[in-house]
């Protein structure tokens, strides 16, 4: 069975600009991972500084290799110098 998250970002007024690119970055490197099923990016109507990312997994092994990527270290070693508060990241079970 697949496994989906869903992460909500909220960045620092003065760092949204860097953390928009950062965000860039990490989505498009993390959708040619293997085993990748969807990997999107939205933001907050009216609220600039609020992003939502939703992904899906093939399976836990590849949610693994992902969180083992080079693209993804990197992002979880300069996102918290501009988030506003940390990250909210659940898993979310379909139910029909």
């Amino acid at each position: 069975m697949s496994v989906k998250l869903i992460a909500v970002l909220h960045c620092n007024l003065d760092a949204e600009e860097t953390f928009e690119q950062e965000l860039k970055k990490l989505v498009e490197a993390s959708i040619h991972d293997p085993g990748c099923l969807s990997y999107e990016l939205y933001q907050y109507n009216g609220e600039r500084c609020r992003y939502v990312i939703i992904e899906e997994w093939q399976d836990e092994q590849s949610l693994k290799q992902h969180q083992e990527a080079v693209h993804y270290k990197h992002f979880t070693r300069v996102s918290p110098v501009l988030l506003a508060k940390p990250a909210k990241i659940k898993s979310l079970a379909r139910l029909f």
